[in-house]
């Protein structure tokens, strides 16, 4: 068929549009710059969303990436990635063209996380040899079937230095000082500790030798490698021996966070988004109100000036009863007029106020069970009833009574107004959504774990277990500051009863809270408001491009970005300034902190440091 001049002329346009878009989207993917997650080819979305969830709560820039997508990409393309963390569980085999690929990537400067049993396994399902085929990279010999055999995983104590869980990003209260290991001149004594459990282990590989020059950030009481750095060419690998995706769905995610974060922000050095509004930390203290005694209690704590600071989120249980039906020892707010006078006096001070379950504390927290839901369901809706009546307001807490929560009060809850809850899952971590057995528990709500102190969490347990004030104070004072310098939300609990017992430690958290405040470096958060936080943070859209010599970072949101704050590392940028919207800038030691105005978008630019500025950047860093 022989065409018209008039249809050359539009086919010709077309491939020169089509030819000139294709080019805008690989220019763009060639600009972008994040991290890539590093799956296997057919992996789900929501297998991987354990890791994306984390790195949204992070505020980390993370790109799902197949392994035939890498492999298909130039040298230039695989290079856009600042960074590349290879999961465990959902990615063990690999071809040797694919670790050789990796191998040459951080050779050639680029940066490497590698989590435990990732890239293990050869296509057919089996062990390399000797060791590994990445033990190179990551100066570790791991992965050792042929020597260790069945006994290749075992489960160990994890411990740390006091400087590496500080740079991980461990708050005080997850490890505890006991007998140090010894490794070369470095002395390793804070141990993993977790709530209510005696002892805590991990699996993790059997290692081997170490290369010289590998640093060891966390160890096992034999000296075994949890976790090592190691420079690798021009580039760094960072091993992580430790099912951190497995912990995750486990509602164990403390360190698939921290390890996160600690990879984006000190390993490679990439914007983030802080998951603390305006970039202030806080902490939210969730105090339990459950019996009728508790009235007094409450007395002593407004003496001891306690309701001055905050807000805090108070949670009753608002039945008549305790520990059975009929034994009257409960707050029955919908008829006590001291418990109705203390729940609006809390009110009227801005705390908020929330539900502690289900109306009978003790029975209720006892009995509860997945299959029994048509029994007690009845005093969910009590409880909430009553403290809407009271409050004259939708009740948006909620807090388990014995931390003993099904999954069907997780979605009662949140199909009744609450948008959150306090947790003793997830220990230690900040606001989020909770993975178990491959499924997203928290679909309509957020749940916000509590930070123990080792195998304690609240102010009376520590009375019964007989600790000291003195450690008290210590781990509450450290936990604070933790908050203000990492620009992130914890939550402690306590009963009103146990406060008394250790005036002299909530007197030292409530004088460093407030000079803290005092410097604008801290504030007391409520469970409801970092939720709705969280949940607006979510809906924020942005990335960061390069640009000839200069860095882009562009921000949106539907309705507003008022509050999102950006950690910018120094080392990446020189020259910062708004080019787009309003917000403010603030100059710190390790970098930049910019906070959005009430704008739908924001763009920031900046220079890149020269070479010999970076180095001098990190150096001093």
């Amino acid at each position: 068929m022989r065409l018209t001049k008039k249809a050359q002329a539009l086919i010709a346009v077309g491939l020169v549009v089509g030819c000139l878009f294709g080019y805008a989207v690989f220019s763009s993917l060639d600009q972008k710059r994040t991290l890539a997650l590093l799956v296997a080819d057919g992996t789900s979305d929501d297998v991987a969303r354990i890791w994306t969830q984390a790195a949204l709560e992070e505020g980390v820039q993370l790109e799902v990436v197949s392994a035939s997508q890498f492999l298909r990409a130039r040298h230039s393309e695989q290079n856009r990635y600042a960074g590349i963390v290879v999961p465990d569980t959902i990615h063990q085999r690999a071809s040797n063209y694919l670790t050789d690929t990796l191998r040459s990537y951080v050779k050639n400067g680029g940066k490497l996380m590698l989590v435990f049993d990732a890239l293990t396994y050869d296509l057919n399902g089996a062990y390399s040899e000797s060791s590994a085929r990445l033990s190179d990279v990551i100066g570790v010999d791991y992965a050792m079937y042929e020597k260790f055999g069945k006994e290749v995983v075992r489960t160990r104590p994890v411990i740390g230095t006091a400087d590496s869980v500080m740079q991980i990003g461990i708050p005080p209260g997850r490890t505890e000082i006991q007998q140090p290991v010894t490794l070369g001149t470095t002395k390793f004594d804070r141990w993993m500790t977790t709530y209510r459990y005696k002892e805590l282990q991990y699996p993790l590989f059997q290692t081997g030798t170490v290369a010289e020059g590998t640093k060891v950030i966390l160890l096992t009481p034999e000296s075994q490698v949890v976790a090592a750095k190691h420079t690798y060419g021009k580039g760094n690998a960072l091993f992580v021996n430790l099912p951190l995706g497995l912990l995750k769905n486990s509602t164990d995610g403390l360190l698939l966070h921290s390890f996160l974060r600690y990879f984006s922000d000190e390993f490679v050095g990439l914007p983030r988004l802080l998951s603390a509004p305006d970039g202030i930390g806080g902490l939210i203290l969730n105090i339990h109100v459950d019996n009728g005694s508790a009235i007094k209690s409450l007395d002593t704590l407004q003496k001891m000036g306690i309701f001055e600071q905050g807000p805090y989120s108070i949670h009753f249980t608002a039945g008549p009863d305790v520990n059975q039906i009929g034994d009257g020892f409960g707050m029955d707010a919908a008829h006590n007029k001291i418990t109705q006078k203390w729940i609006r006096y809390l009110q009227a001070r801005g705390h908020a106020i929330g539900n502690h379950g289900g109306w009978i504390h003790n029975y209720f927290g006892t009995n509860i069970n997945e299959s029994n839901r048509t029994d007690y369901e009845k005093f969910l809706v009590l409880n909430n009833d009553t403290m809407q009546a009271v409050t004259g307001k939708a009740i948006t807490e909620y807090s388990a009574p014995i931390g003993n929560q099904p999954d069907w009060v997780t979605n009662w809850i949140g199909k009744h107004g609450m948008e959150t809850y306090y947790t003793t899952s997830n220990l230690g971590m900040g606001p989020t959504r909770k993975f178990r057995d491959g499924v997203l528990v928290d679909k309509l709500t957020w749940s916000i774990p509590i930070t123990p102190f080792g195998r304690i969490a609240s102010f009376e347990e520590a009375m019964f277990a007989k600790q000291p004030a003195g450690p008290m104070s210590e781990w509450l004072v450290a936990l604070t500051n933790f908050v203000a310098d990492n620009k992130t939300i914890r939550q402690i609990y306590c009963h009103p009863i146990g406060v008394p017992y250790y005036r002299e430690s909530m007197n030292s958290l409530l004088y460093t809270a407030r000079i803290l405040n005092e410097r604008h470096q801290f504030k007391w958060r409520t469970m409801t408001e970092v939720a709705r936080f969280m949940t607006r943070r979510e809906g924020v859209q942005w990335q960061l491009t390069e640009q000839t010599g200069r860095l882009e970072l562009d921000a949106r949101h539907t309705s507003s970005l008022a509050e999102m704050t950006w950690r910018i590392p120094a080392r990446l940028c020189g020259d910062l300034r708004i080019t787009h919207g309003t917000g403010s800038l603030t100059r710190e030691r390790s970098g930049w902190q910019v906070t959005a105005g009430n704008v739908r978008r924001l763009t920031i630019s900046c220079t890149q440091p020269t070479e010999e500025k970076k180095q001098s950047t990190v150096a001093q860093h």
